[in-house]
């Protein structure tokens, strides 16, 4: 690897660790969040919906500006945004200010994150992609252990929110001051011809594919988001301890990338799948059924460790499963789908708990879990790839 390319790797994962910081926010800041804008606790969903608008726009439209600006310089705009985004999280007075800010924040994220997949996907072996996504994890990590130290030490939660745009804003700088290295790498001609919309559309294995990351994505952003509001509403936990398993849920998922990272170099990949999706339900269930509390600690940790290979297996085999000219298109659609179902799934868990409460959301993660491995056997028994 080249001394630009190992440059431009370590890039990308910064990249990703900026992904996630923010995602890991929300779930601890929330209970005092909704407080303080005097909103339900429901009103959860309608910031996560604005968000994945601006994801979608994003990520929809990531190739027509990627066709006109390097790469390096979507990323400066994008960590841009992505922080001021999160300093109006920190300081806007009214409740209206947040949606719009949400909308914001998922445009940068999902500039991030669909450039840099397409990206690495033509240019990085199937181990840095998976590498790639783990890094997204330690961002996500991270996110808990800042807001929650801050609450720990009686700071408000807006602190959390200044530190982390901070952050962002810091990193726009990095990328700006490193657009050089991104020039010659912002337009790559492919020697196939890329399928039309309408014609990957019309592909069965498409819409498949769509419901195996709409599911996935909605279990793991919305056990992200709700655990601590579960812990400490719905089984006493302490704001500590429920601040800890959030982050050691998000923490088993950074660590089960990296150990699968290693693991796929040598096993099945489709083995590997079917055993996280069965690893997934067994995780739910122990959470659902709280029968004491170190089996529920310990089916948090299962969850996040069954999660981890999935989106960046899942995205590798894409080409084999659909061909080399419909997998750009149908790698958009996976992101959007994942997305739509980050933020559609968390939302109708909040419903839910009007009519069942807040302890009924880990059943709810666990008949999607259980939704999940049926649409996977589906898209791996009718479309069969040898990984």
């Amino acid at each position: 690897m080249t001394g630009n390319k190992t440059i431009l790797v370590l890039i990308c994962f910064i990249a990703f660790i900026s992904l996630g910081l923010p995602d890991g926010l929300l779930g601890v800041a929330w209970p005092y969040m909704h407080q303080n804008y005097r909103v339900q606790l429901d009103s959860l969903g309608v910031i996560l919906i604005f968000f994945t608008a601006g994801y979608l726009v994003a990520s929809f439209n990531s190739g027509r500006i990627l066709s006109k600006i390097s790469l390096g310089i979507l990323l400066a705009g994008s960590c841009a945004i992505t922080g001021l985004s999160l300093l109006g999280f920190a300081f806007g007075s009214q409740w209206v200010v947040l949606p719009v800010m949400a909308f914001l924040l998922g445009t940068g994220g999902g500039a991030i994150d669909s450039s840099i997949n397409t990206f690495a996907a033509q240019r990085f072996t199937t181990s840095t992609l998976n590498w790639l996504h783990a890094f997204y994890g330690v961002g996500a990590t991270i996110g808990p252990v800042i807001m929650t130290t801050y609450l720990a030490s009686n700071f408000p939660w807006f602190s959390g929110y200044v530190t982390v745009g901070t952050v962002q804003l810091t990193l726009a700088l990095v990328f700006l001051l490193t657009i050089g290295l991104w020039k010659t790498q912002a337009h790559h001609h492919e020697s196939f011809v890329h399928a039309s919309t309408s014609e990957t559309l019309s592909l069965p294995v498409t819409w498949l594919s769509l419901a195996v990351f709409f599911f996935y994505s909605g279990i793991e952003i919305s056990l992200g988001q709700w655990l601590f509001t579960v812990l400490t509403k719905a089984r006493n936990s302490t704001e500590t301890s429920a601040g800890f398993w959030t982050s050691a849920y998000w923490g088993s998922l950074t660590a089960g990338r990296i150990f699968f990272g290693i693991i796929l170099t040598k096993a099945s990949v489709n083995k590997v799948l079917l055993g996280s999706f069965i690893g997934l339900i067994v995780g739910t269930l122990s959470i659902a059924f709280n029968l004491v509390p170190i089996v529920t600690f310990v089916g948090i940790i299962i969850t996040g460790f069954s999660l981890a290979p999935v989106f960046p297996s899942l995205i590798a085999l894409t080409p084999k499963r659909v061909g080399a000219s419909h997998a750009p298109n149908v790698v958009g659609f996976q992101i959007s789908a994942a997305m739509t179902g980050g933020a559609l799934l968390p939302a109708f868990a909040g419903l839910m708990i009007d009519i069942f409460g807040v302890n009924f959301i880990p059943v709810i993660h666990a008949i999607e879990a259980v939704l999940l491995l049926l649409f996977y056997l589906w898209l791996a028994t009718k479309y069969k790839v040898k990984a």
